[in-house]
């Protein structure tokens, strides 16, 4: 059995004051784009879970991995002897703000449960992935979404007829946990964007501002990332320009897929190979 993971980028990422426990509440606005890993799975009888990875030599394919984390989550409520043999096929950067560990841990809790028929109800996979990743739960369901709270409090949002993307990672991770301290140390507001007008799939239209409350520390810290957001937002017809999450993946979006590919070379001339581009359409609802 096989699924796909994607990945998402963040349109607006907004924080609160940091709360007693240490976390800082965030508005945030999540869709995925058209990148994604592939999950293979085999079932197995000896009560065992594995994982092989290609694509990737620097994960660990160990208890500490998403992947395996999730799918013991629900191998306690599977048949007696239940296991299974998983292969990750890694195409989304780690530590890149795109949500790839999430979205492979999601893809897991849904995969795992359709192949041992386990009675996880929707909600009770939601708290699962909750406890995983604050991410994981968006990934469980297909729709665009703000989220609040740690970023597992969400309002699915159906959209239509969306933008396309060209994603620009530099080939080095920016570790979340940093992002978030040096941002404790001078909070404060991301510089907004231009509005983006969003179409819902009732017609309604959707203004997000686009901002990044991360950007500052980050940017602070990675020169790369800031010029490379810089240089995205000059270019012509771009709707918006944003680092995705705490980074290191910076994003800008067009209406068509021809004005993302015609920005394509001049990024890659200007970047040089060994940045990672991508031309993706944001997507949103079932496959």
């Amino acid at each position: 059995m096989t699924t796909r993971a994607y990945a998402k980028i963040n349109l607006d990422l907004r924080l609160g004051h940091r709360r007693p426990d240490g976390y800082h509440p965030i508005d945030t606005f999540f869709v995925r784009v058209n990148v994604f890993d592939t999950l293979h799975a085999d079932i197995t009888t000896n009560g065992k879970c594995t994982l092989s990875i290609d694509g990737d030599t620097r994960l660990s394919n160990g208890e500490d991995n998403l992947v395996i984390r999730a799918a013991r989550a629900v191998q306690k409520h599977a048949p007696k002897g239940a296991g299974v043999a998983l292969r990750l096929d890694k195409k989304i950067p780690q530590g890149a703000g795109l949500g790839g560990g999430s979205s492979d841990a999601a893809s897991t809790l849904l995969l795992m449960r359709k192949l041992w028929g386990t009675p996880h109800s929707d909600e009770e996979l939601a708290r699962i992935g909750a406890e995983l990743g604050s991410d994981v739960p968006f990934f469980l369901q297909p729709y665009a979404a703000r989220a609040t709270g740690r970023g597992e409090i969400l309002e699915p949002v159906p959209l239509r007829d969306l933008p396309w993307a060209l994603l620009i990672h530099p080939g080095f991770p920016s570790p979340t946990a940093q992002a978030y301290t040096d941002y404790a140390k001078q909070p404060g507001p991301g510089r907004e964007g231009p509005p983006l007008l969003l179409t819902q799939c009732d017609g309604l239209k959707l203004t997000i501002h686009p901002r990044n409350d991360l950007e500052c520390p980050v940017e602070s810290k990675f020169v790369w990332i800031r010029s490379a957001r810089e240089w995205l937002e000059k270019q012509p017809g771009v709707l918006a320009a944003r680092m995705s999450g705490s980074g290191s993946t910076v994003f800008a979006l067009w209406k068509s897929e021809g004005e993302a590919k015609k920005a394509m070379p001049p990024a890659r001339e200007y970047f040089g190979n060994d940045a990672w581009l991508q031309v993706a359409q944001l997507i949103c609802g079932s496959e």
